[in-house]
């Protein structure tokens, strides 16, 4: 499933940025599986979310170099309807029993960090 393998690509990435452990840009979208052009287009989209993220060469590493981070939880919760009603503030679709949230059906949390 497309969507499962892009967030966990991108849980992947997130994780290696915040603990400064990436390598080079080729090196990173070999880990990643990807093409350094999909890397970048990866990394445009983060910072689209406000995470600013530069690639430090005395470091060999992308990191983070304001004070937001970007979190990546899991993109699709299959929930019974009762309990999608109380998480969606009482309203509900009819047949509605995956819920989708966030920018690119991914749910991504934007905070500061200091």
């Amino acid at each position: 499933m497309k969507l499962i393998e892009d967030a966990c690509l991108l849980k992947q990435m997130i994780k290696l940025i915040e603990v400064q452990k990436t390598g080079s840009p080729s090196q990173l979208s070999a880990k990643l599986g990807i093409s350094r052009s999909q890397l970048y287009v990866q990394i445009d989209e983060l910072k689209s979310l406000g995470a600013e993220i530069k690639y430090d060469r005395k470091r060999n590493t992308f990191r983070y170099t304001g004070d937001k981070r970007i979190i990546v939880r899991e993109p699709i919760l299959v929930l019974p309807e009762e309990e999608l009603i109380a998480k969606n503030g009482g309203m509900c679709q009819q047949n509605a029993s995956v819920l989708f949230s966030g920018r690119s059906n991914i749910n991504l949390v934007v905070g500061n960090y200091q």
